[in-house]
């Protein structure tokens, strides 16, 4: 149920940066290209759709003048694929309201193993509506955001892979059937020239904490929007929920941040309480189901490294929810709960860690996503109540490589985790008394692999079609399931 979006809107999307150059960022000097290969071969193996050939990437930029966007950490304003609207955009700016009208689509098409064969479609119609109401009222400082969304579509993980735990298509889920679901809603105050950012309202940590505009270029649901491994827990929820909440951002420097935050708890929405975080619509905002409250901190760095000043951003985070949890293994007596039938000994409270960097490594184009990226993400669970133990995720991103296609973007990325260990011997027993598994998995749950690579092809201003494969190794973390092989299509459009 991951998805698209950064704070402060900041869409985490590929298709947002198909141009080249933000309005808001004009007047300076781009650095020199690197010179090196081409990964245009790679990607004619793994994305032959993409229709790419060989060719080197050493061209320079071109001498910089006065019209060229210079080098900053902003990601580049939107482009649209109907431009101004015939100058309706611009009117409504002038008001202090800005909006992102956009579709996304996610296709994939099991072609091996796993449970058998077969295609599944999910999609997602989406509108963001920001007010500056400094502008619109004379309010310094002060802006709302509103996020809304419409998805359908069916889950191919559950349909054709046996995968329980990771989704092929990360924009599935949640959507309840509501025509008008409500994702956030919050109010943010910038304060000392944004070296001090508050929001508050209705939103959920992934908001913030553990976010990056890159992680959305990838479709499974392991690293898009967040860490597998934090979303799948109470404590932080993720798009497309949301709860009560409130964050502070301080920025010591420009490169550095300490961030904060309190947020209500309260399980994912069941039939017997279908009205917590915001209910199946999004706008129940009760405060019925509340179990606790769970305070995220991080903190991070931003450097621009080089003369190119290529970006990079490290982060460390923790999460502590005081919520009460049932451990995985014993009962409220100190015995094996597969034995006995009875509740998990609780647990007053539940700890997530996470360290996560992306580093530029050769520039390719002003642009904060110009160039070849490499990415890393840790997180580790407090084992004894979740599923899992630790999460690891890996990747790149290049775009501009291809001379011939600079917007064009290629990744690679590779995810593995491991299973609670008291989960795991949870299950055991339950194989030898022949019951049904926790959590519906298919078998005994240990460890798992995902593969997945893609091809963004900017086929006009804010369209992306993407190529994708994906390769599921012990899907749900079981070798019950075959390890299957998905050929998939992406299509992002903003309007």
């Amino acid at each position: 149920m991951g998805q698209i979006v950064f704070a402060g809107n900041r869409e985490l999307s590929l298709v947002q940066a198909v141009g080249r150059q933000s309005p808001d960022t004009l007047d300076a000097r781009a650095p020199d290209t690197r010179t090196r290969a081409s990964f245009a071969p790679i990607a004619l193996v793994f994305l032959v759709t993409a229709g790419m050939a060989s060719s080197a990437s050493g061209q320079q930029m071109p001498a910089p003048t006065s019209s060229q966007p210079k080098i900053t950490q902003e990601w580049p304003a939107p482009v649209h694929m109907f431009g101004d609207w015939g100058g309706f955009r611009t009117q409504l700016e002038n008001l202090g309201v800005t909006y992102d009208l956009s579709y996304t689509s996610e296709s994939v098409f099991n072609t091996l193993g796993g449970l058998r064969t077969g295609a599944d479609y999910a999609q997602q119609v989406a509108l963001n509506v920001n007010v500056d109401w400094e502008k619109a009222a004379g309010l310094s400082g002060f802006s709302t955001h509103t996020y809304i969304i419409n998805r359908a579509g069916r889950n191919a993980s559950a349909d054709y892979i046996g995968d329980t735990v990771i989704q092929a298509q990360e924009i599935y889920g949640a959507g309840f059937g509501v025509g008008a679901k409500l994702v956030w809603f919050y109010g943010e105050e910038k304060l000392f020239d944004n070296h001090v950012n508050i929001t508050f309202g209705r939103f959920a940590p992934g908001t913030d904490f553990n976010a990056s505009p890159l992680y959305c270029s990838f479709m499974t649901l392991t690293i898009c929007g967040h860490d597998r491994a934090l979303t799948a827990n109470q404590g932080f929820e993720d798009w497309p929920m949301n709860v009560w909440a409130a964050r502070i951002r301080v920025r010591p420097t420009d490169q550095t941040y300490v961030m904060a935050g309190v947020f209500q708890s309260q399980p994912f929405p069941t039939a017997a309480e279908p009205f917590t975080q915001g209910g199946h619509s999004g706008w129940d905002w009760t405060f019925k189901g509340t179990t606790g409250a769970s305070f995220p901190v991080e903190v991070g760095y931003e450097p621009l490294i080089g003369k190119d000043k290529m970006p990079g951003h490290y982060k460390l985070g923790f999460n502590w929810d005081t919520s009460t949890y049932p451990d995985d293994f014993f009962d409220v007596n100190g015995q094996p709960l597969a034995l006995t039938g009875l509740p998990g000994a609780p647990h007053r409270g539940r700890a997530q860690f996470w360290a996560t960097a992306d580093q530029m490594v050769v520039r390719n184009g002003p642009n904060p996503n110009d160039g070849l990226i490499l990415l890393a993400t840790f997180v580790h669970d407090e084992s004894a109540t979740t599923l899992f133990n630790n999460f690891v995720w890996v990747g790149l991103i290049d775009r501009g490589f291809w001379s011939a296609r600079p917007n064009d973007q290629i990744g690679f990325g590779f995810t593995h985790y491991d299973v609670s260990k008291k989960l795991t011997d949870t299950e055991r027993i339950q194989a030898i008394l022949d019951e049904p598994f926790a959590g519906g998995a298919l078998g005994i749950q240990k460890y798992a692999m995902v593969l997945e690579a893609n091809y963004g092809i900017a086929a006009a201003p804010g369209l992306l079609i993407q190529p994708e494969l994906e390769y599921f190794i012990r899907p749900g973390g079981t070798n019950a399931v075959r390890n299957a092989f998905l050929v998939g299509l992406k299509i992002q459009a903003d309007f």
